[in-house]
Formats: structure tokens, C-alpha cells, sequence
């Protein structure tokens, strides 16, 4: 009897332990999304008064605490957008402006609009073709489009960081969407020279030789990629399967 008791009393020191460290969650979930809010709710407000170089680096501090963070809600992205629009409305540094509709397309995308998304990137790129960030987002968003609309973007940013590997690759895989494989090959090759240890265009590159019965090309893209021992080989291996 005494044991049962014992036991009992276990049993209900757990559960209560258990539901107190639930407790404390919820209530540090609540706070931690109450201060982002705030944040933003703050920086908003600051923007209706004056923009500074402190003001939109006070925001982009902010920004990236935002989109780090697992309790963030999608309504608050949307926010964040329309404070960037805000600013870039209001600065007259085409630099700053451009700067700015990047953030806003980015906090689109987060939000889940992508339309929106590259509406602010558009614009962002005809104040500043410069501006590759948003050129490579707009890459992103006309990708898998029947248009020739994303190798224009991809090739923009290109021209302003030659030696972008990750562009290469995006490039190179636009290409063997729209059957060009000897033409994503090269990029793929382009891709690897600007980054030795970028195991994913070897990989790709050894798959588009399959497709184009380039026996040669695929073994050396093959163990090139095996050299740098980072690739899910069997899933190589039944791509190039699938392709012979």
C-alpha cells in the first residue's frame, strides 16, 4: 500500500513538472513572437519620420533576427515588406531604394507571395541592375517557365559577379530543363571550375552526359564527384540509370 502511494506521488510530481515546463514554453513562445512584433511595430513607425543609414541597418538587424526565427509568424513578414517599401519610397539613393525593394521581395517570398516577391525584385533591378541579389531571385522565380525570361536574369548577375559559382549551376540547370544539355554542361563545368569542392554540378554534369550518351564525359564527372566523397551516390546512380 505504502509503495502504491509512493508511486502515485511519483507519477503526479512528473505530470505536474511536465505541465509546468509546457507552461513556461508557451508562455516564452508568446514573448519572443511579442517582441519581434514590437520590433517591427517600432522600426514602422520610425520610418514614417525620417530614413537614415541607422534607421535601415536598425531594420536589417532586425530583419535577420525575423527570418531566423522558428516562431515567427507569416503575417509579420508581410509587415516587415511593407516597412521596406516604405523606405525604399522614401529614399532618394537609388543604391538605398534597390537595397531595400531586395528586402521587401525577400520578405514576399517568406510571406509566401511570390508575385509580390518579384514585383519588388523587378524593380529593384531597373533602379539598379547591379543589384544581383535580385536578379538571381528572379532567376529563381521564371525557372520553371516555358520563358527564356530566367537566363536573361541569371546572365545579369553574371555580368556583375562572374565567379559565382551558385549562379552557374542555377543557370546550368535552366539549360537542361529546356533540353540544352551540352550547354548545361558547360555551365556545370564553369560551375565546378569557380568552386573545386561544389560537388553538385559534378553531379549533374555526369547525369546530363547520360542524357547525350557522353559514356566518357559521365565516368569523369562521375568519380570526380566520388573524389569529394559528399554525394548520395546510389540516387546518382539511378538518375544516370534512368537516363541510359
Amino acid at each position: 500500500m505504502i509503495m502504491t502511494i509512493e508511486l502515485l506521488l511519483i507519477i503526479i510530481a512528473v505530470c505536474l513538472l511536465f505541465i509546468t515546463n509546457a507552461i513556461i514554453l508557451c508562455i516564452n513562445i508568446s514573448d519572443k513572437q511579442k517582441e519581434i512584433r514590437n520590433q517591427v511595430d517600432r522600426l514602422s513607425d520610425n520610418t514614417r519620420l525620417n530614413v537614415d543609414l541607422k534607421s535601415k541597418n536598425r531594420f536589417k538587424k532586425t530583419l535577420r533576427t525575423l527570418l531566423k526565427h522558428k516562431y515567427v509568424k507569416n503575417r509579420t513578414f508581410k509587415k516587415a515588406a511593407m516597412t521596406f517599401m516604405k523606405i525604399a519610397q522614401k529614399t532618394g539613393d537609388p543604391l538605398d531604394k534597390s537595397y531595400c525593394l531586395g528586402w521587401a521581395g525577400r520578405c514576399y517570398d517568406d510571406y509566401g507571395d511570390r508575385v509580390l516577391a518579384a514585383v519588388c525584385y523587378s524593380a529593384a533591378v531597373e533602379i539598379s541592375p547591379s543589384d544581383i541579389f535580385a536578379s538571381n531571385q528572379l532567376g529563381d522565380f521564371y525557372r520553371d517557365s516555358e520563358s527564356r525570361e530566367s537566363e536573361t536574369h541569371y546572365n545579369r548577375a553574371l555580368e556583375y559577379d562572374p565567379l559565382s559559382s551558385a549562379t552557374y549551376f542555377k543557370l546550368a540547370k535552366f539549360h537542361s530543363r529546356h533540353g540544352e544539355s551540352e550547354t548545361a554542361i558547360e555551365k556545370y563545368q564553369t560551375a565546378i571550375k569557380a568552386n573545386n569542392g561544389y560537388v553538385a554540378p559534378m553531379a549533374e554534369a555526369a547525369i546530363e552526359s547520360a542524357k547525350i550518351g557522353d559514356i566518357a564525359g559521365l565516368m569523369r564527372f562521375y568519380f570526380l564527384a566520388m573524389a569529394n566523397d559528399v554525394y548520395e551516390f546510389e540516387k546518382l546512380e539511378e538518375a544516370i540509370k534512368e537516363c541510359i
